[in-house]
């Protein structure tokens, strides 16, 4: 398995040829996130949001969090559990 960290998923989304062509390598099944990679991933877009100035900065953000909506739903997400908890 290949769990991606916020860097790394940020890089896939922008189409970074070398994290995407890795990712072609792997199957989709291996590869997942942490729950806490998919809230600094979301926390990230929806500021962006938030602090749109201009109608159409609100529109890019918009279809940034989408993009990034559908990407997320692609992946398996790994919860904390008490192990990870605990440890940290």
């Amino acid at each position: 398995m290949y769990l991606f960290d916020t860097d790394t998923l940020t890089h896939l989304h922008a189409g970074n040829a070398n994290v995407v062509e890795r990712l072609k390598s792997v199957a989709d099944e291996e590869v997942g996130i942490s729950i806490i990679t998919k809230v600094e991933i979301l926390r990230g877009r929806i500021d962006y949001l938030i602090k749109a100035e201009t109608g159409e900065s609100l529109l890019k953000a918009q279809e940034l969090l989408f993009r990034t909506e559908a990407l997320l739903n692609d992946l398996l997400i790994i919860p904390i559990d008490r192990a990870v908890w605990q440890f940290f």
